[in-house]
């Protein structure tokens, strides 16, 4: 294994290991009762009228963004460099998490999550892919 493909596994679990200390992990945080919201985008029109546009944004904004490094990075791993494989293991790494807040009453597991999540990673695949080509582009100029 090269030194950098060693920075980017560690850069890789770094990241995981704040993604689940913010979503699964966070100490002296539990919901009474299991909390589980399947329809969608419901809590976040909720939140946007009732609370304001800043939490509203915080928590779309937030899905989104802490899952764009996942799909930059995976591919720098992998050798399955794939939109579909990255896609498809982003969704299984937000449905653990959704699943996790659930039993452990951690959070309140919700659909919106776990599409919002998936869009990021899509996010994080796409410009990975537009940095792989501008670097390559560089490469030969």
């Amino acid at each position: 294994m090269n030194k950098q493909r060693v920075i980017y596994l560690i850069v890789f679990a770094f990241y995981i290991l704040i993604v689940l200390y913010l979503t699964i992990i966070r100490f002296n945080f539990y919901y009474d009762e299991r909390q589980l919201n399947l329809t969608l985008f419901t809590d976040l029109i909720n939140i946007f009228r009732n609370i304001g546009i800043g939490e509203f944004l915080r928590l779309f904004l937030g899905n989104i963004g802490w899952f764009i490094p996942f799909g930059f990075l995976l591919p720098l791993l992998s050798k399955k460099n794939s939109l579909i494989f990255t896609v498809a293991t982003g969704l299984l790494f937000s449905f653990f998490i959704e699943a996790v807040q659930f039993v452990f009453y951690k959070g309140v597991a919700e659909l919106d999550d776990l599409i919002l999540n998936v869009f990021g990673t899509v996010i994080g695949c796409l410009l990975h892919k537009m940095a792989r080509k501008i670097y390559q582009t560089q490469l030969f100029v």
